[in-house]
């Protein structure tokens, strides 16, 4: 490509008179000061061909020596047609208007094949006559500095988008950075933030106790962390993991303290609901073994009470007392059904029930529940509709509703159940979510404390509860609300702050009739069934076998006995006759009853089990029995019970 030569007045390093036309020594010196410049220094006519350059611009534009820039313009060099454009545009805006532009930003791809960015200044060149005769310019590689800009713009953006709060901090304890978690959690705009000290924003109590301890530490330069209940202005209390992070710099002194807060709310809530699942299994784990050996003893106390009263004359001075004993045996096994209706897993056994007579039933376990300042009325139907429902379903229902409402009224009240036959049709029905028909109504209603709008929409929440942390497990009212609609109930409520709460619950009314009978009368053994066959007993409650045993050996039955599976499998084998039917616990020490029907069925094929337990129906099932597709007796058993089971049993027609 043929050169153009120099203009004479743009001449400056070259050969010829420089510039200024000063001499050939201060044009060699002028050129050392530009070559040893940092920046790129170029300069062109008004054509805008270039007419001179130090080593730094020939450098980035491909060229060996400034001297071969003379003559190229821009579409020459290695950038872009769009940077050649650019380029030019600047420049003839400069000649243009006569005046210099400075700070532009400039995109430009060099020699290197890479894309640097630049800040450029450009002048209008003036002769002695004060015309323009070129442009002036010179850039600064700030690459290095975008990059930064634009990694810091990346890091505002992810600090921006997540939700831990952020915040930079100085020496002074003062906000010299914030993203939006932290304005949003302080309900503040950033510009009022920044700058602002710590403590003025979160409070001073806060900072001077927990904060300002753990930012000294971190700006001793150490990671410190920490997780603690605070309270925020926007969120309420929120349970947190702080994090301070110290900022070194070149010298490895700490200039600035990062903070992080992350909101670990859900996850301790998520943990304390374990912990409260797994102190709610221990307990319903301990209360199922207490309410099996319960069973065992009251399969004694209440079997030989209906012994004795089967054999006693009616006019046996002991047979009141006899009585009483049977009595206080029906009671408690009512207790123990309570125990194991707290620790299973629903396996319901739905019957008719009269409400009114079931509130009655409770109302001693409801006053001593609670204490003197609490009066307990009750407004019950004379002759109440039956519902279907298993009986500790109900119970669970009344105890809940009492501690729920035991726990309203601290300073005492009034506590209110009503049981009342309702029918609907039409609007009233579609008020309470019902289809039309007939339902009977438990009314729950205490003078406490009530409860907002915003807490009644999450009574029904697993887990929710308004009691402090730690007290209490928010279980209840769901527990509730699964069971009323389980039987295919509506349950509501009405509350508000000082005006207390009733909940209304609807059950659907049965077409059975309701099961005739006083759980407090005692249960006469009445004319037992007399039987014939050899029975395998396996009891590991030496008095409850022993009671078993005498009263199917009077029956007639020839018995052997084993205190656990293994022994009953012992027995067996030691026995040359035939096995009719295996009687046993489910479980035992050894070797449980399953184990040992499963072993012996192999054995003697023909061969009737029949399973019984005080255990609770999800222990049971533990065990590898399903209560309702084998044959099944419930502990507590009376002579009755047991002689009725056995027979069945014998001909194959068991009912559970």
């Amino acid at each position: 490509m043929e050169r153009k030569k120099p203009h004479p007045e743009l001449s400056f390093f070259t050969n010829e008179a420089d510039l200024f036309q000063s001499g050939q020594a201060d044009s060699e010196i002028l050129k050392l000061i530009l070559n040893a410049l940092p920046h790129c220094v170029f300069w062109k006519d008004r054509a805008l061909e270039y007419h001179g350059c130090n080593k730094r611009f020939a450098g980035a534009a491909g060229l060996g020596d400034p001297g071969e820039i003379c003559g190229l313009t821009d579409y020459d060099l290695p950038w872009t047609k769009e940077e050649a454009d650019f380029f030019r545009l600047c420049d003839e805006r400069v000649m243009q208007n006569n005046q210099a532009e400075y700070n532009i930003i400039e995109p430009q791809v060099q020699a290197d094949g890479n894309r640097h960015w630049l800040r450029t200044n450009k002048v209008p060149l003036l002769n002695r006559g004060g015309e323009i005769i070129g442009i002036l310019g010179s850039s600064d590689d700030i690459t290095d500095l975008i990059q930064k800009e634009e990694r810091l713009h990346q890091y505002e953006i992810i600090t921006a988008t997540v939700d831990d709060l952020m915040a930079t901090l100085d020496r002074d304890y003062r906000h010299l950075a914030v993203n939006e978690a932290w304005c949003a959690a302080y309900s503040q705009p950033r510009e009022f933030i920044i700058g602002k000290p710590v403590s003025e924003i979160v409070g001073k109590h806060l900072f001077d106790t927990f904060m300002k301890p753990e930012i000294d530490r971190a700006f001793q330069g150490e990671v410190v962390r920490s997780s603690s209940w605070r309270t925020f202005p926007e969120w309420g209390e929120r349970y947190v993991d702080s994090t301070f992070y110290p900022v070194f710099d070149d010298t490895g002194t700490v200039t600035t303290v990062v903070a992080k807060v992350h909101d670990s709310t859900r996850t301790k809530n998520l943990e304390n609901q374990l912990q409260q699942v797994q102190k709610m299994e221990a307990i319903g784990r301990l209360s199922g073994g207490i309410a099996h050996d319960f069973n065992n003893i009251l399969s004694v106390i209440n079997g030989y009470s209906d012994i004795c009263l089967h054999q006693m004359a009616e006019d046996n001075p002991l047979r009141p007392k006899i009585e009483q004993i049977s009595q206080a045996g029906t009671r408690a096994t009512r207790l123990t059904q309570q125990l194991l209706g707290f620790s299973r897993k629903q396996v319901v056994r739905p019957q008719s029930l009269n409400l009114a007579d079931e509130v009655k039933t409770l109302l001693p376990m409801l006053e001593r529940l609670f204490d003197a300042s609490v009066s307990i009325e009750t407004v019950l139907e004379t002759q109440p509709w039956p519902i279907r429902m298993d009986r500790s379903q109900f119970e669970q229902i009344i105890l809940n509703l009492a501690v729920n409402s035991r726990d309203a009224m601290p300073e005492g009240g009034r506590l209110t159940l009503e049981i009342k036959n309702c029918s609907f049709g039409g609007n009233d029905a579609a008020h309470y979510a019902l289809t039309s028909g007939d339902y009977v109504l438990l009314c729950f209603t205490d003078d406490g404390i009530g409860m907002p709008p915003k807490v009644q929409s999450r009574i029904f929440e697993p887990f929710f509860t308004t009691k402090p942390k730690d007290i209490g497990t928010g279980f209840g009212l769901s527990t509730v609300y699964g069971i009323v609609k389980q039987n295919n109930g509506t349950i509501t409520v009405e509350s508000a702050p000082g005006k207390g709460t009733s909940f209304k619950l609807f059950f659907p009314r049965s077409a059975d009739a309701f099961r005739n009978g006083n759980l407090d009368a005692p249960k006469a053994a009445g004319s037992l069934v007399q039987g014939s066959g050899t029975i395998l007993l396996a009891e590991d409650d030496h008095a409850l076998r022993t009671m078993c045993v005498g009263i199917l050996a009077d029956l007639g039955y020839t018995i052997l006995e084993a205190s656990n599976g293994r022994e009953a499998i012992e027995s067996a084998s030691r026995f040359h006759g035939t096995i009719d039917l295996l009687l046993t616990d489910v479980v035992m020490p050894e070797m449980s009853g399953p184990e040992a029907a499963a072993v012996l069925s192999k054995q003697y094929p023909r061969l009737k089990i029949l399973f019984m337990s005080g255990y609770a129906e999800n222990t049971i099932v533990e065990h590898g029995i399903d209560a309702k597709e084998i044959n099944f007796m419930h502990k507590p058993i009376t002579p009755k019970t047991l002689a009725q089971a056995v027979q069945r049993c014998l001909s194959k027609s068991l009912k559970t």
